[in-house]
């Protein structure tokens, strides 16, 4: 591939504070410590293994891991999120304000409106967004440790929170009625943790109150800390054995159906059930690990919850536990049921499914033409968008390109083209050119494409 050749005029790029970060060169090596400046051809570091700030040609850098800075606006109080999925695999996050055949509209918080062309955009998955109660890690303030000393850490560079013997850490939070608690969690073997919530003994090793759910190995269970029983419910523990070292474990409880729904990576693990849970409602949330089991925890968030068990969700446990059934006995296993629906269908909140066109959004109400009438509901009922079919297109790679990972999750490929006043400026072929709010960024990374002698 033959690139044009782009002559900028250098500007510099100042980081605000000297918050930890690791920048990790392509020859292996990596140097903690924090950005000084950042312009189109250098890095300027500082660190306190060096006597002096260095500057690195940015064709020697690998990538620059930022501290997690989630900024405040990216958790306003709006009715949805939505993650627009472009051909070139990259995933963006906002509100979707605007859509039609020829673009589609994004508002977003670390670059304001966002225009996309069609042709770049593969599909739109919408979620209800919710109020934000807790989200971090990004130290130890708020957090109580109890057990041996330093049992748990924090880790600067990677906004985690390791285990490192027996103990557990907890911290108060004002839980809403019906929440969500998730949270990533690493470790090398077999999980062996407990997370425990709604408990009034933050200051103990030994919790008397909430709800404490155990994962073992490829089991989980949850017990009522008051009396000591386990509640009953239905569960699919083989889930856990197709995990690997790393999990994304979500835990949501609504008091409206006393009901614990448990997923690990997306695939629901159990519901379980307790008539009592309206009495137990305190404030406390706890992760304990064994002594024999380092864990690692990250990008933990409490945030509100609606509170609707789609009967999807049971269906597909009891759908996994016959399967396995039959697979144990030696009996045909049915095909897996279509995930996907046909052109021009929409998935709704509630499992149901829709047909239509839409005609426009507005303040998050989406308008759509149905073969029967006109239909207005907010966004975050809906669950995907019905794109009408296209010729789809592949944004085209420049030199100066990065590759960017916000605090949100968003993940995409800019052309970097220049870098001034707290923001990096570029230009990509899906959404034109762009400036970037700094502390956005948990990544950026440098060299993205092969170099061919």
């Amino acid at each position: 591939m033959k690139f044009s050749i782009i002559f900028f005029i250098l500007t510099t790029f100042c980081f605000a504070a000297p918050d930890p970060a690791t920048v990790n060169f392509l020859n292996g090596d990596k140097l903690s410590g924090h950005v000084v400046t950042l312009n189109l051809q250098t890095l300027t570091w500082q660190s306190d293994l060096l006597k002096d700030q260095a500057k690195f040609n940015l064709d020697q850098i690998k990538d620059v891991q930022l501290p997690l800075n989630l900024n405040k606006s990216s958790t306003q109080d709006v009715g949805h999120e939505a993650v627009l999925h472009l051909t070139n695999g990259n995933t963006l996050k906002g509100l979707l304000t605007g859509l039609n055949d020829q673009e589609i509209r994004l508002n977003t918080w670390y670059a304001g409106d966002m225009v996309f062309r069609r042709l770049n955009v593969k599909s739109i998955t919408i979620s209800r967004k919710s109020k934000i109660l807790y989200s971090g890690p990004d130290g130890l303030d708020g957090w109580k440790v109890n057990g041996a000393e330093n049992s748990w850490s924090y880790e600067a560079n990677t906004n985690e929170l390791v285990s490192n013997g027996t103990g557990n850490i907890a911290r108060n939070i004002e839980f809403s009625e019906d929440v969500e608690i998730a949270y990533d969690v690493s470790r090398k073997g077999s999980l062996r943790s407990k997370l425990i919530i709604f408990t009034s003994d933050i200051d103990t090793t030994t919790p008397k109150s909430g709800y404490e759910i155990s994962f073992t190995g490829s089991y989980a269970r949850i017990k009522r800390l008051s009396d000591g029983s386990y509640l009953t419910g239905k569960s699919n523990q083989n889930r856990m054995q197709q995990n690997n070292e790393n999990a994304r474990i979500v835990v949501r409880v609504s008091s409206q159906s006393k009901k614990i729904l448990v997923l690990i990576n997306d695939e629901l693990l159990g519901i379980w059930a307790d008539d009592a849970m309206n009495e137990i409602k305190d404030k406390g949330l706890m992760f304990s690990a064994d002594i024999n089991s380092v864990i690692k925890l990250s990008n933990i968030s409490v945030s509100e919850w609606d509170g609707i068990f789609d009967e999807i969700n049971e269906d597909e446990l009891n759908d996994a536990r016959f399967n396995i059934h039959r697979f144990q006995n030696g009996l045909p296993v049915p095909p897996p049921k279509p995930q996907e629906l046909p052109e021009g269908r929409m998935f709704l909140a509630n499992g149901d499914s829709l047909e239509g066109e839409v005609l426009g959004i507005d303040k998050e109400m989406i308008k759509i033409k149905t073969p029967f009438t006109e239909v207005t509901f907010p966004v975050h009922r809906i669950n995907n968008i019905a794109l009408k079919k296209a010729d789809l297109e592949t944004a085209k790679l420049y030199q100066g390109d990065v590759r960017a990972v916000l605090s949100d999750g968003s993940i995409f490929v800019f052309r970097l083209d220049d870098v001034k006043d707290g923001k990096l400026i570029g230009y990509s072929q899906n959404f034109g050119r762009a400036e970037f709010l700094q502390t956005a960024f948990k990544r950026i990374e440098f060299n993205i494409y092969p170099k061919y002698k």
